[in-house]
């Protein structure tokens, strides 16, 4: 058993080493992704703070209205309802269809950015243009990062791709855990503490043998980051396996558990406002029930394909730093369909939750941040000491077999 995991861990390995080389150099910037863009294009994303008392109050909707009335051939079916001081209000366009072709318009760009104080335009760009140049560089190893960059037309292809690159991980982090374990060659059962001096040696590091070592012991010191990070890859990318896993162990809720509409809803019967207006009808209601205390909007979300408005709020009984409450009302008739929050969660609900925002370093602050950044230029040093490990070996076994070969007598002699 344990001599088909070698075979398994080893060439299992050699298929994740290109993968996980882009995972991991990449996945390293993303964690400062914000902190980034904002370096590289602060006029753009960053925004003086006024001082003067008479600035025009925030207003979310008259942004996103302008935001379609500047690109009528595109649509911001997302915003958000509060931003934080000193940055820019980003909003997102998708394209239309056209009418006569059937066919998406072309947009000459989908992020749009204003000033929140103002109301003035601060700059716009395409979100993952394969492009180098600063405006686009976070986003296009973003692209790569999730989906191989691959063109639009083959993006699900990429995504499935690193979904099952992902799955593999998971099960060979399992078994490269278990082969650092000692094999057990006694019939009774070793004391705990005999058994650790035993498998101790695997989580320190020699000069003598530094490669090995390295890819032994930082693979055992991070297990449980990577696994983390191996899981909830499953879950972004690969949600043919991961829903029903997380469904039968864990009791998580159906993630699309709402029936999509026969064709997306154009133009629905609520507009934005009145769909904010229900929606808070509809927390406030909550609140009174549950008892909990609303501390702030955070977003409006129109789900086309299912027909309904997705209005989220952070509540004091909300973990994280984004609220997890979420009001979901049809979007013809404004009756409520469904509400999440804690109080309704199952374990799975919270272990989803967690294990998205810890690969995305949304909790913790600057800490986790730099825990992820570095580990993810860990998984590529496990990804290169892993195949110089497997070079190594390769070479050692070719000498053997020609002192072998040069041993047997000559066919002539």
């Amino acid at each position: 058993m344990r001599k088909i995991l070698i075979v398994f861990h080893r060439y299992i390995g050699l298929l994740l080493v290109p993968f996980l080389l882009i995972l991991g150099l990449t996945g390293s910037v993303l964690a400062f992704y914000h902190e980034l863009d904002r370096w590289l294009n602060p006029s753009m994303l960053t925004v003086p703070v006024p001082q003067s008392s008479s600035v025009s109050p925030f207003d979310p909707f008259a942004l996103h209205e302008r935001a379609e009335n500047l690109t009528p051939h595109g649509q911001v079916d997302w915003f958000d309802l509060t931003f934080e001081p000193g940055q820019a209000y980003r909003l997102f366009l998708l394209p239309r269809i056209n009418p006569q072709s059937g066919l998406p318009y072309d947009l000459p760009y989908n992020e749009i950015y204003f000033n929140p104080y103002t109301g003035e335009q601060t700059g716009a760009r395409t979100w993952g243009e394969v492009s180098l140049a600063k405006e686009n560089i976070l986003s296009f190893l973003y692209r790569l990062h999730y989906a191989l960059a691959l063109p639009e037309h083959l993006a699900m292809f990429g995504i499935t791709v690193l979904g099952v690159i992902a799955l593999l991980w998971l099960l060979d982090s399992f078994v490269g855990f278990y082969l650092t374990v000692p094999q057990q060659r006694v019939k009774q059962s070793l004391p705990i503490k005999q058994y650790w001096q035993r498998w101790k040696p695997a989580w320190h590091i020699k000069p003598s043998r530094f490669n090995y070592d390295l890819h032994r012991a930082c693979g055992l010191w991070l297990w449980p980051v990577l696994l983390v990070l191996a899981w909830s890859g499953v879950a972004f990318n690969l949600k043919e396996v991961y829903q029903p896993v997380m469904s039968s162990v864990l009791n998580m809720r159906d993630l699309d558990a709402l029936p999509k509409l026969d064709k997306p809803l154009k133009t629905p019967e609520l507009d934005w406002r009145a769909a904010h207006q229900f929606g808070q009808k509809y927390i406030q209601r909550a609140s009174e029930e549950y008892g909990f205390v609303i501390e702030r909007e955070q977003s409006l979300f129109l789900d086309r394909m299912r027909g309904v408005y997705h209005y989220r709020v952070k509540t004091d009984y909300d973990y994280g730093k984004n609220g997890v409450t979420i009001v979901v009302l049809n979007a013809d008739t404004g009756e409520l369909v469904a509400l999440t929050m804690p109080a309704t969660d199952s374990i799975g609900d919270v272990a989803h939750r967690w294990i998205t925002w810890l690969h995305t370093a949304r909790v913790f602050g600057l800490p986790m941040q730099i825990l992820i950044c570095m580990t993810g230029l860990i998984v590529a040093v496990l990804s290169v000491t892993g195949t110089v490990i497997w070079l190594k070996k390769s070479k050692d076994k070719t000498p053997r077999a020609g002192r072998k070969r040069q041993s047997l007598p000559s066919p002539s002699t």
